[in-house]
């Protein structure tokens, strides 16, 4: 139940981040502006913000930007809330992974989409999320999209949102990475 309700949160706050994109996208200079306004929309959220208590003691949040997993490092991470407490500090389980990228090419996306979330985040992360921000035009974002569409049609992820104007082009997927 608290698993559902943090996912929802999560892609409630991703589509914020993608309207406020929509609305304005020079509001963000770079990846890691995106990263923290993210970070701020989902630290507003109640089952976010909560403190948790490790099996040391410490009180930590689960929301962590720049997050060093066996995977790799991801933009920004939510800590699963059901084993912060009986999981070492070092060795949390990762509830929902986010790679994020601003006008990055196609080979960024595909790095991200299946070396990241589908070879290498097995056993360690349960969701994860892909964003992909342009502002103007990209040549590689037709093809973006063709892979996201084609990979929905598979099952493979499940299209959050996807805006697509002049100025700016974004979409967020979703990898159901433990099925």
């Amino acid at each position: 139940m608290i698993k559902k309700l943090v996912v929802e949160q999560i892609e409630d706050s991703i589509k914020t981040l993608i309207n406020k994109f929509q609305e304005c996208p020079r509001y963000f200079f770079s990846e890691f502006d995106i990263t923290s306004y993210l970070y701020h929309l989902l630290i507003s959220k109640d089952k976010l913000k909560q403190e948790y208590i490790t099996n040391t003691g410490y009180s930590i949040g689960i929301i962590h930007t720049e997050y060093i997993a066996n995977s790799g490092r991801f933009d920004l991470v939510v800590l699963d809330p059901k084993y912060v407490n009986k999981l070492p500090i070092t060795k949390q389980r990762i509830l929902c992974g986010i790679e994020i990228g601003l006008n990055r090419s196609y080979a960024h996306f595909e790095k991200d989409y299946s070396q990241k979330f589908v070879q290498e985040a097995r056993n360690e992360v349960s969701f994860g999320y892909i964003l992909h921000f342009v502002k103007g035009s990209n040549l590689d974002w037709e093809k973006v999209v063709y892979e996201v569409e084609e990979a929905t049609k598979n099952k493979d992820c499940s299209l959050i949102e996807k805006i697509d104007t002049v100025e700016a082009k974004a979409l967020a997927i979703r990898i159901d990475v433990i099925k």
